[in-house]
């Protein structure tokens, strides 16, 4: 049901917005805003409170679909328009998807799918970026991503919330039982890269009692190395459901960051003798 009013709702506004007059030539952002302002005021709401609107490198509306109208949509569901603003091909943000089973396919098949239908008509055979983030036409992406916090858990609130709404674009292709079974097991493993986390954090708090901070360098670095770059692949890698980011880039390089940092501790301590 959720499902057939998405779709619903969205056809209703692209009807709307096909009904008005759209101007010619290539037109700027502020443009865009004050036209669909009229047609579509939630969607353009739905935009302004996103991460997209509010960070400091904007993605606007013409960032993402042109400056004219010409396969304005279609341009926009098309991977490569999000990759270009994130980071490109060897992000971890990206990377971690197209190594995945999901964007390999859409990598190998993209050429021939018809990108001029919308996301939730579901006709896509893996889903991409914007099926994910943005399945319904829905212009705030952040409903569909989790607060990244290293250390400690997001709370169930937003949790629940956000599995909810990727709950609606995974059962288009999966069953039931094997989602929740998906969810579940990147919740135990995320909690498992948080334990080795807080595990480094006890050790790097009992060094920095016992030894002098230019001792401790490379241990420090290590750490914050650990925090926010490998426990992120893992959160990524559950995230975009790639095994080489939940496990080489994630759990395996939290392991030899533990072993790093207890290396650079005794390095420390020998150093004192």
């Amino acid at each position: 049901m959720k499902r057939l009013l998405a779709i619903l709702l969205f056809g209703f506004s692209v009807g709307a917005m096909a009904g008005a007059q759209a101007p010619e030539g290539e037109f700027q952002n502020s443009a865009c805003l004050e036209c669909h302002q009229q047609q579509d005021a939630e969607l353009v709401a739905a935009w302004r409170d996103s991460v997209h609107a509010t960070a400091e490198k904007a993605a606007t509306c013409v960032a993402c679909h042109g400056n004219n109208h010409d396969k304005a949509a279609s341009r926009a569901r098309r991977d490569a328009t999000c990759i270009d603003c994130h980071g490109g091909q060897k992000a971890p943000a990206v990377h971690s998807y197209t190594t995945s089973k999901h964007g390999i396919l859409t990598r190998l098949e993209q050429k021939d799918w018809d990108w001029e239908q919308a996301l939730a008509s579901a006709n896509y055979r893996a889903p991409g970026c914007a099926y994910c983030h943005m399945h319904s036409g829905n212009h705030d992406v952040g409903t569909a991503i989790r607060t990244w916090r290293p250390e400690q858990a997001t709370g169930s609130d937003e949790r629940e919330q956000v599995q909810d709404t990727m709950r609606a674009v995974c059962q288009d292709c999966h069953a039931p039982r094997y989602i929740t079974n998906l969810f579940d097991n990147g919740e135990r493993m995320l909690n498992i890269g948080r334990m080795k986390v807080r595990e480094a954090a006890v050790l790097m708090a009992q060094a920095r009692g016992s030894y002098q901070p230019a001792g401790l360098e490379d241990a420090e670095k290590q750490f914050l190395k650990m925090k926010t770059q490998h426990l992120k692949n893992v959160y990524l890698g559950i995230a975009h459901q790639s095994p080489d980011y939940q496990w080489w880039h994630g759990q395996a390089a939290l392991d030899g960051d533990l072993i790093r940092i207890r290396g650079a501790i005794d390095q420390a301590r020998r150093l004192l003798k």
